[in-house]
């Protein structure tokens, strides 16, 4: 599992938890805020009852007998009042009442009805409870009705105390989640992590298979990949197996042939020599692993400085400079004799071809290798260059390089989905330019 596919996976789950959380605290919140508003109108309720219980009316006055109600009617700005209208005028009001800026409506009631609502008033909002009565005094009957004021400072302080308790205890729940979700990634993810990283050691050719304990779902992955990789190296070793008993068994009857005095035939010769480059080629061809699915990491600049090593040994008398310009870090994902048969067929081309400098640069990136190769000897015509990739095909202009085993590079490069370009190089010979993905 790739690092961005597991940081998405993670980024889901904290998304979840960050849209869970809230909702869940915006639900309970507004579930607290009904329940306490249910509270608040039966809790006005038993103080209008109150009222009732100790109010006594008559023609010219109304006024409550005893001081029975709860003490916050009687102390100002405590935020819980009684007011008692008859049509449109005030008949009485609590003590609490006298310092608060609130008239009460004037809506006459149906007798006997009572209406619980908020009502703005004075920029604040009050809670109303009201209730219209009949009440009869000596030889009239006279409306009266009661109302219970509450401020909504008041009724929202349990609501504030409640959320405050309420988001600390959300805070401490969502934190625990997080590390519980972090650790569950953490262990549902990490054989995960431990199979990926086997897979790229195998790759880079640290290791030949997966050897890792896995869950059981794992496991099965682990040793279909093992069978993988036993049945292709089995294969390929069978492969070149066969290869090699094949060039013994046609090498024996064309050198025979080539002994005779026919083969000094020019017709022959050429012919014996063609089918000799050809066993060559086919064999190396078919040998090569650029068709892998395992592609082994192979560090470049060893490998070039072995070849140059040896080249400057076989053109010792051309005094050849050689130059070198490659990383430490680059390597190429493949098979090392495929790299070897590239590199030692280009560059043994360019020392052929030099008068006495070969250049090669190798550069990198995270998309993609470079391998640069340029000499300064006479360069190839551009309407020939295409013709020197054939196989078989050799230029007569330029017979001292660049022959046969070209068309082996080519057809390596491309097994590798790779291109191979050829142009003109700044030393004034040709500069061949393979580029892998």
């Amino acid at each position: 599992m790739s690092l961005s596919l597991k940081l998405r996976q993670l980024l889901v789950s904290v998304f979840l938890l960050l849209l869970l959380l809230p909702s869940s605290f915006i639900a309970i919140d507004r579930a607290f805020y009904t329940q306490l508003l249910t509270n608040t109108e039966q809790k006005l309720e038993v103080h209008l009852y109150a009222v009732l219980s100790e109010l006594s009316v008559s023609e010219d006055k109304v006024e409550l007998l005893n001081n029975a109600l709860a003490p916050d009617f009687y102390r100002p700005d405590s935020g819980l009042s009684a007011y008692i209208t008859h049509e449109q005028t005030m008949v009485w009001q609590s003590d609490s009442s006298l310092n608060q800026q609130f008239s009460p409506p004037w809506q006459q009631l149906p007798p006997g009805e009572h209406l619980f609502r908020p009502i703005q008033q004075a920029g604040g909002q009050f809670w109303v409870l009201s209730i219209s009565l009949l009440f009869d005094a000596e030889d009239y009957t006279r409306p009266l009705t009661i109302h219970i004021v509450q401020t909504d400072e008041r009724l929202m302080a349990p609501q504030l105390a409640f959320r405050a308790t309420l988001l600390q205890w959300f805070a401490g729940i969502s934190l625990m989640l997080l590390m519980l979700m972090l650790l569950a990634y953490y262990w549902t993810t990490k054989p995960l992590s431990r199979l990926d990283n086997e897979i790229r050691r195998v790759e880079n050719g640290s290791q030949e298979k997966l050897s890792g304990r896995y869950p059981a779902e794992l496991s099965i992955i682990k040793e279909d990949l093992n069978l993988l990789l036993a049945n292709q190296n089995r294969q390929k070793q069978r492969y070149r197996n066969h290869l090699s008993d094949l060039a013994h068994a046609l090498k024996t009857p064309v050198a025979v042939l080539q002994t005779s005095p026919l083969s000094q035939q020019p017709e022959l010769k050429e012919q014996l020599d063609r089918i000799t480059s050809m066993i060559e080629h086919q064999l190396k061809r078919a040998a090569s692993s650029g068709q892998d699915v395992w592609k082994k990491q192979i560090e470049i600049k060893p490998l070039l400085q072995k070849l140059i090593a040896a080249l400057s040994k076989i053109y010792r008398d051309k005094a050849i400079n050689i130059q070198l310009h490659c990383a430490d870090d680059c390597v190429f994902r493949g098979d090392e004799t495929d790299l070897m048969e590239i590199l030692g067929n280009l560059l043994d081309n360019a020392c052929k071809a030099c008068h006495n400098t070969v250049q090669v640069t190798i550069s990198t990136s995270p998309q993609q290798l470079t391998l640069c190769i340029e000499d300064d000897g006479p360069g190839i015509p551009a309407d020939k260059r295409q013709q020197l990739f054939q196989r078989g095909a050799r230029l007569d202009t330029y017979h001292e390089g660049h022959g046969v085993g070209l068309a082996i590079v080519a057809e390596l490069v491309q097994s590798y989905a790779g291109s191979l370009q050829l142009d003109d190089s700044e030393l004034g010979g040709a500069r061949f330019r393979l580029l892998f993905s």
